[in-house]
């Protein structure tokens, strides 16, 4: 909670700093990724994958009797390209893939779950959300 509140403070004093709201938020992200991980915000490569509108990042650690376990879930809003509507389980292998060739503190974790989300342009509250789940040593090389 305190890292949150942070962060929220940050934020806030670098966009009232700042004229520039583009190097603000440059500024911003880099402070995450020194925080969290670089990569931890998914790259424009994911987000073409599917010509997502935006994107969404939480991750999870939890110790439950000694037993470490750590769930990164990523939301991706609004696809449509032509293959996000073709097959949808085949591009969140690929954004799943992605991200965790990317993120460089990805071995904290065992878990990633991608979560499309699909609103209604003319009512916010009509949404749809499918979900895969996917276990992250299956991205990693066993040779390292």
């Amino acid at each position: 909670m305190k890292r949150i509140s942070i962060l929220y403070l940050l934020l806030f004093t670098v966009l009232h700093a700042s004229c520039d709201s583009e190097l603000a938020l440059k500024r911003f992200v880099w402070g995450m990724n020194k925080m969290m991980g670089e990569g931890f915000f998914p790259s424009s490569e994911i987000l073409a994958l599917g010509e997502f509108e935006s994107s969404e990042v939480n991750v999870k650690k939890e110790t439950v009797n000694g037993e470490s376990s750590g769930l990164i879930e990523i939301r991706l809003y609004n696809g449509k390209s032509e293959a996000f509507v073709r097959n949808q389980e085949s591009v969140a292998r690929e954004c799943a893939a992605l991200y965790v060739e990317g993120f460089s503190k990805v071995s904290d974790y065992q878990n990633i779950i991608i979560y499309f989300v699909q609103t209604d342009p003319m009512n916010m509250e009509n949404v749809a959300i499918n979900e895969y789940q996917f276990e992250i040593k299956d991205f990693l090389d066993p040779n390292l």
